[in-house]
């Protein structure tokens, strides 16, 4: 008799429960960790990107008595308003010399989450007046390869140019004032080994000069309405993170994401208040043309196919633009206010742009923090189609481990920017939504967090193509973290959201078909639990539901699905092995579930379960000599609702495909 998802769900608590109890107590865990933050996601997002960011800091942290505040903003997630605390601690009462004195200046959550990245020397007597050393080299190299069991189609057959194998491999080196970047990938089904390729080279913090990059960069401004290429959270990670961009101005790029950077040199200058960066580009992207005009542009990456391998780089974007941020500070005021010019051309007319090739963008920006609030806004102006899109809001710590954020937004129809890395509900280009959102987090009790927030939205048109008329939504979400004890873990979330898309239909006798608004209705709750067994055994566990209903003129269709997983995490010296076995059950693939996997090293894996099978995978992780690691993954999913899995040239002729994945990575 196979157990119901019920018994599952008390077998899983009880084994991790009984486990807890067993062994010896361990250090707390980290109850809000970015990959915690990343679980909650039902959208990749940046998060490839943020995974390199956050290498490199682990390698290179700031130090927290030492950083400018500017610095201190290259933490993820680090408000203004907390940077200027610890700035103000330091100027009033001097050095930070613990964890403990860090927690009551931004609060022990935070501290969690960023405390890899932070050191805690403290600066030496005549700092000014001491002569800088040449700094140490420091890097990583990194290799990883992947292949398919069995391959798919599009390599039995010919249809793929390449082979069933994906490989990477990236060099990084940095002293403290310069860096170089090299990245290869090449996709399975790909010819040439060096499909991808990226590279820069930069300096920072020499005099006025806070950063230049020659090479693939991005740039993100204000909150990200024109430029926002170093957004990483999608709305609903959390209820208060991701509202703001958090993100200097220019940074080197350093992920294997074929889109959305920018290609040639750009540097910032900060003389006095000013802050001025100044950027040009020439890139080329992947489009398909008829007759002279751009009906699509291709973000996919993938060059296997004739028709992939036609695509490449057959267009070129131009950019070219400046930043101008004036900023002010007063006691416990710091304001800064900034503008920005761009324009971007295309090779050939684009369809999207009314047969456009590019358009001339404008922006201005301002941030206000005093004592714990932050008002900040943005406002964007499309010269070729006159429209103009803003967001505005406040963000402010309302009591003693309370803090609140309220946004509104107004994005236009026909605002178009290439770079946006908006807030939103629906897509991150800043064009065709309105909108309010408010956020609530809350420390009730040394050992409880509580979260709320609640978006309504609009969009002005619901679908240009087949139903220009307005419809409205709204999003509500709960999370809660309770950390029971030492061992013990716990961390849920409850969803409801309610909205219109755009389907095709039928008439009652079947015979006319028309699109029309399917207003659905989606229900989902996420229970996880984290238990530390010993200093070498961590289990991880979480339950997952989701319903969906989506009322059409013939009537209501409901669908669900649940996901059960039960992951253990073990590690002694220099050996690591997690391994995770999935249970899931989904009716549809919109009604599939979404959940962060471990991988590789600056790897991300947000797997979506949907179907009815089981998961599971294991990963070994080896350290033989200090600096070095190996690692290598094996994953297979076996399928009881199909005899093969994908379409086309992607099908792969078995119900339990699987993977292998190996990688090292060299420090130095």
């Amino acid at each position: 008799m196979k157990p119901t998802y019920t018994t599952l769900l008390r077998r899983m608590t009880a084994s991790a429960l009984l486990c807890a109890s067993t062994f010896s107590p361990a250090s707390a865990l980290s109850a809000d960790s970015f990959e915690e933050l990343l679980d909650r996601s039902e959208s990749e997002g940046n998060a490839e990107v943020l995974f390199s960011d956050l290498e490199a800091l682990r390698r290179n942290k700031i130090p927290i008595n030492l950083a400018t505040e500017e610095q201190l903003l290259e933490l993820p997630l680090l408000s203004a308003a907390d940077a200027a605390k610890i700035i103000d601690w330091r100027r009033q009462r001097g050095p930070i010399g613990s964890v403990t004195e860090l927690e009551a200046v931004i609060g022990a959550d935070a501290v969690r989450r960023l405390l890899p990245y932070l050191s805690f020397e403290m600066p030496p007597p005549e700092m000014e007046k001491k002569r800088e050393l040449p700094g140490k080299v420091r890097g990583s190299v990194i290799g990883r390869a992947f292949w398919e069991s069995p391959p798919r189609a599009g390599i039995d057959n010919g249809k793929y140019a390449g082979g069933n194998r994906h490989v990477y491999s990236r060099f990084q080196a940095a002293t403290p004032h310069y860096g170089v970047h090299l990245l290869q990938e090449s996709d399975i089904g790909e010819p040439q080994f060096d499909d991808f390729l990226s590279f820069n080279v930069y300096a920072e913090r020499i005099g006025i000069l806070s950063r230049a990059v020659v090479g693939n960069y991005r740039l993100s401004f204000g909150q990200g309405l024109l430029f926002g290429q170093g957004r990483y959270f999608s709305k609903g990670s959390d209820a208060i993170d991701g509202v703001l961009l958090f993100s200097p101005a220019l940074r080197p790029y350093t992920s294997a994401g074929e889109n959305y950077f920018l290609q040639g040199a750009a540097a910032t200058l900060s003389p006095g208040p000013f802050e001025v960066t100044a950027f040009t580009s020439s890139n080329k992207l992947d489009a398909s043309i008829d007759g002279g005009v751009v009906t699509s542009i291709s973000t996919s990456g993938y060059h296997r196919t004739a028709t992939e391998i036609a695509k490449k780089d057959n267009l070129t974007e131009q950019v070219h633009g400046v930043n101008l941020r004036y900023c002010y500070r007063a006691g416990e005021l710091n304001a800064g206010i900034g503008a920005t010019f761009a324009d971007y051309r295309y090779s050939l007319p684009l369809e999207a742009l009314g047969n456009q090739r590019g358009s001339q963008l404008g922006s201005l920006e301002a941030s206000v923090v005093y004592r714990h609030a932050q008002v900040f806004g943005e406002a964007a102006f499309d010269r070729q189609s006159d429209a103009m899109s803003w967001i505005c809001g406040v963000q402010a710590d309302l009591a003693k481990g309370v803090t609140g954020v309220a946004s509104m937004r107004e994005y236009a129809i026909d605002y178009a920017s290439p770079f946006a890395g908006a807030f939103a509900e629906r897509g991150d280009s800043g064009t065709n939504e309105e909108g309010f959102y408010l956020g609530l987090k809350a420390r009730a009790h040394s050992n409880l967090n509580l979260a709320v927030s609640y978006d309504i939205f609009r969009f002005p048109e619901l679908d240009r193509t087949h139903y220009a008329l307005p419809s409205s939504g709204h999003d509500a979400r709960f999370y809660a973290t309770w950390k029971q004890n030492r061992w013990l873990t716990w961390d849920g979330m409850y969803q409801h959201k309610e909205k219109e898309e755009t389907k095709k239909q039928l008439d009652e006798e079947r015979t006319l078909q028309y699109y029309m608004p399917v207003p659905k209705t989606t229900n989902r709750v996420q229970l996880g639990l984290a238990a530390r067994c010993s200093s070498t055994v961590t289990l991880k566990s979480r339950a997952a539901y989701k319903s969906l209903q989506s009322r059409f003129v013939s009537g209501t269709e409901s669908e669900k699905g649940w996901l059960l997983y039960q992951q253990l995490d073990w590690k002694r010296g220099p050996v690591t092995l997690k391994t995770r076995l999935a249970r899931f059950d989904t009716d549809t693939y919109d009604a599939g579930l979404y959940a962060y996997e471990d991988d590789l090293p600056l790897v991300y894996a947000l797997h979506n379960y949907y179907g009815r099978g089981k998961a599971w995978f294991i990963m070994l992780d080896v350290d033989p000599v200090k600096d070095f690691s190996l690692t290598a993954k094996y994953e297979i999913t076996w399928y009881n609702d199909r005899e093969a899995y994908g379409s086309g040239n992607d099908l792969r002729n078995t119900s339990s495909p699987s993977s292998f994945n190996v990688g090292c990575m060299w420090k130095f």
